[in-house]
């Protein structure tokens, strides 16, 4: 392997080169552009940067760079106090981002406590803060010393005075907007229903906060889609889209068993509709794919990206199975106005499930593929078809695992 010869020191000459070069913060940018998640709006958003002079930035994470890196970074857990933290110039958190995007206006930050204690005083001030601002945005969620290896925690709920600060603000009548920065979807409080808009930015890196800024003030149009469901409380766990049949009845006795927002979900600033799902064929043969068509409409007024989610269900299994997986997707941008009839097609083995003998198999019978823009059944187009011939085992081709 050549490890003797080359032990692969660091090359401080290339990373003066590489590390926080045009090339690598313009990705950056894009990715964090891209996975913003747009989880509600009432239509505050995007705003107006010529009419927005007052701005509160309050909140745990609204200038935490470390929060926004995330877990593994410098700074985390895993590495020792002596090893330093990113620098800190080199991130833009959300405070940053609107102090850049609007240069002129009044903006005002209070960090409204840490997570370890509930200090009254600095909810006090955060509060102060907002009470005297045209405009809230609220920046809550976890940080290091409560996500990664051997950092699990007990609850979902936010830590410290952050519900406190939500319920305050959300009482105030003031306008809000509400910025998740985290490791994981967190339990919220009834509270949070009552922002204006909310979005999802989980760990968006070293330009995060620009990004967001982009986002608020209509730049950028968000196309995110969440990897992962959100719960409205703990004992809702799991909440994966995915779920195995054979649940007793359709919710808890005191809570709905729908999730806050679903796996799939994203909203935009235009509208996208769905229509005409057809199937090339309603029975395939063993090994064949699925071949669908699906009509995309972008009918708001402005360019924006949908991501297109196909599901597949197996009607009737003879192992317990999933009641739905995502077997394609496809990020398809639109003019304003613009129709285009989608080709997709799903992979044989995307029907595949996991027999009683351990072994991958497609089964023949009725299945269901269900397109659209997120998981929620009640939203998708729905088709029918049916898989013929015997069941077909994946164990006897080469290099499939059983």
């Amino acid at each position: 392997m050549g490890l003797f010869e080359n032990p692969r020191r660091p090359d401080r000459e290339a990373q003066k080169r590489v590390i926080h070069c045009e090339q690598h913060r313009a990705l950056n940018l894009r990715a964090a552009r891209e996975s913003l998640v747009l989880l509600q709006n009432d239509g505050i958003l995007p705003l107006s940067a010529a009419s927005v002079k007052n701005v509160a930035v309050v909140g745990h994470n609204a200038d935490n760079a470390l929060a926004q890196l995330g877990d593994w970074s410098l700074g985390a857990t895993q590495y020792p106090p002596e090893y330093g933290q990113q620098p800190r110039e080199l991130t833009t958190t959300v405070l940053d981002g609107l102090r850049a995007y609007l240069p002129g206006a009044k903006i005002e930050h209070a960090a409204g406590g840490d997570l370890w204690t509930k200090d009254p005083a600095a909810l006090a001030e955060a509060l102060r803060v907002a009470s005297a601002a045209e405009l809230v945005v609220v920046v809550v969620g976890d940080d290091i010393p409560f996500i990664g290896e051997t950092r699990s925690t007990g609850t979902l709920e936010l830590l410290g005075n952050q519900n406190a600060l939500i319920d305050g603000v959300a009482a105030s009548g003031k306008p809000f907007i509400l910025v998740l920065i985290g490791s994981k979807p967190q339990v919220l409080p009834e509270s949070a229903s009552r922002a204006n808009a909310m979005l999802q930015a989980f760990n968006p890196g070293m330009e995060g906060g620009k990004a967001l800024a982009e986002v608020l003030f209509g730049a950028q149009n968000p196309s995110g889609k969440l990897t992962i469901s959100h719960p409205r409380h703990v004992g809702q766990q799991p909440i994966f889209y995915s779920q195995v049949r054979g649940q007793h009845g359709n919710r808890y006795a005191d809570l709905t068993q729908e999730p806050l927002f679903a796996f799939g979900h994203g909203l935009s600033y235009t509208r996208f509709s769905y229509k005409n799902l057809t199937l090339q064929t309603l029975l395939l043969q063993p090994g064949q794919n699925v071949e669908l068509e699906v009509e995309l409409t972008n009918e708001g007024e402005r360019a924006g990206v949908e991501v297109v989610q196909v599901y597949v269900v197996d009607e009737v299994t003879s192992a317990t199975w999933v009641n739905q997986s995502l077997a394609a997707f496809e990020r398809v941008s639109l003019e304003p106005g613009q129709k285009r009839v989608l080709k997709l097609s799903v992979p044989y083995e995307r029907l595949s499930l996991v027999n009683a003998h351990g072994e991958r198999v497609v089964e023949p019978g009725e299945f269901e593929v269900l397109v659209g823009g997120s998981s929620q059944r009640s939203a998708l187009l729905r088709a029918s078809f049916r898989v013929d011939g015997p069941a077909f085992s994946y164990a006897a081709i080469p290099g499939v695992s059983r």
